[in-house]
């Protein structure tokens, strides 16, 4: 009972904090060289910050989720074997991007679209164990992973509870170093609450799921970002 209690948070984890999002949004008003295996090299990694008010430069959602081919993030989990993963960008094309991850206990691919507002997953495979090039498939959903505007307010709903920028200078400690002003996003599901933590130029740094006593983490451990 506790080994399927635990495949069931991991479960829910994958599902709910990246793969289920709907395109239904409610804007608030806008207020790596390869690092190593165990630290990001100088100049690439964000250096720390004070949380202050961003830019008013506009930045777009792909900023936060950089998908070039060769890309990777290896992920540390905490609470559950399965939180433990990697991710790499196998192919690119045009404004489309595919991406592998391998938990130990399968292997998925996602395609992602980016545009100037969003970042949306069009199609999923969960058991993809060839590497076949997805990319020229017709979408099969519709799912919105960030969106404009960047934002503390910006909320869309998603079948699961609605996704919500609670932050936009969020600072999160990880294996790969100490990022400073991340985008700090709220998923409110079905008696669990997850949050991602994400940096621009680099990603996802960190995603917690806690549900009751339950609760799971995936922190970035050591990650390399291409040259477009």
């Amino acid at each position: 009972m506790r080994r399927a209690a635990a495949v069931i948070a991991v479960a829910l984890l994958i599902a709910v904090a990246f793969f289920t999002f709907k395109d239904r949004s409610r804007p608030q008003p806008p207020g790596a060289k390869e690092p190593g295996i165990q630290q990001p090299a100088p100049g690439q990694q964000p250096e720390p910050g004070g949380g202050g008010q961003k830019s008013s430069t506009v930045v777009n959602p792909g900023n936060y989720f950089p998908l070039t081919p060769g890309s990777w993030w290896q992920y540390l989990g905490e609470g559950n074997e399965y939180a433990t993963f990697k991710r790499e960008v196998l192919y690119v094309k045009n404004d489309r991007a595919q991406i592998k991850e391998d938990n130990g206990g399968t292997v998925s691919a996602a395609v992602f679209k980016i545009t100037d507002d969003a970042v949306t997953r069009i199609l999923f495979e969960g058991e993809q164990y060839e590497n076949t090039n997805l990319l020229d498939q017709a979408p099969r959903e519709n799912v919105v992973i960030l969106k404009a505007p960047l934002a503390a307010g910006t909320r869309w709903e998603t079948p699961n509870g609605p996704r919500e920028i609670v932050d936009v200078n969020a600072t999160v400690d990880t294996p790969a170093g100490k990022f400073a002003d991340c985008l700090k996003i709220k998923i409110e599901g079905a008696g669990s609450t997850i949050y991602e933590y994400y940096k621009e130029g680099v990603g996802m740094v960190k995603r917690e799921f806690v549900s009751g006593d339950i609760r799971v983490t995936s922190t970035l451990e050591s990650y390399k970002i291409n040259e477009r």
